[in-house]
């Protein structure tokens, strides 16, 4: 079960309390109050386009968020294309695998100025995996099921290590990750011939 906020809160505040004095801007940009924003992970291909704009530099599998309008968003990868109806002043997670596997995932992302959102990926075959974080002795983000993804904000600016789990035992460990007060961080889990493994990259945004 999720611990509370304000537990986590709570474990976090010793270490966030001497780098509030280092904290940068949200965003360079202003982006209409009604539009959304949308990405793609796809591990492992070239490129993602995503109405309209083309992004190459994707070594982590994690695009940035493209800003959109509501409507009809034609996205494409390597592996296919395919689209998106896109609401107002939301998050959009396409998932994108070389196999032809489309997910499309609304994410609670909140940029909330005092705090940092984690985003833990499934794209294994793990189910009800979670995200631990030692520091505070709890799980952070539970129950995550293969192509699926869930979001939490956390209390920052501040560095943890996390731990991602399935059934008791730890499948990998992302460790130094730099959370930043209204910025974000994406952690996707895969799974491949040798193992699990994670990695964490920072959300960005793009008009």
């Amino acid at each position: 079960m999720i611990r509370s906020s304000l537990i986590l809160a709570a474990a976090f505040a010793v270490q966030a309390g001497h780098a509030f004095a280092n904290d940068d801007g949200l965003y360079e940009d202003v982006f209409a109050p009604n539009s959304s924003f949308v990405r793609v992970v796809a591990p492992g291909q070239s490129f993602v386009a995503i109405d309209g704009t083309t992004l190459r530099d994707i070594e982590t599998g994690v695009s940035g968020f493209v800003n959109v309008m509501p409507g009809d968003i034609a996205i494409s990868a390597s592996s296919g294309s395919t689209s998106l109806e896109a609401g107002a002043g939301a998050h959009y997670t396409l998932i994108m695998l070389q196999d032809e596997t489309v997910e499309i995932i609304e994410d609670k992302i909140a940029n909330d100025p005092a705090k940092a959102d984690v985003t833990l990926y499934n794209l294994s075959g793990a189910e009800d995996v979670e995200l631990f974080v030692p520091l505070a002795d709890a799980v952070a983000i539970e129950g995550v099921g293969s192509m699926s993804g869930e979001t939490v904000s956390l209390r920052a600016p501040l560095t943890l290590d996390f731990e991602v789990r399935s059934g008791g035992e730890t499948l990998t460990v992302v460790s130094g990750i730099d959370l930043q007060r209204g910025g974000g961080v994406s952690i996707v889990l895969t799974e491949s011939g040798d193992g699990f493994s994670a990695e964490a990259t920072t959300n960005t945004y793009l008009k």
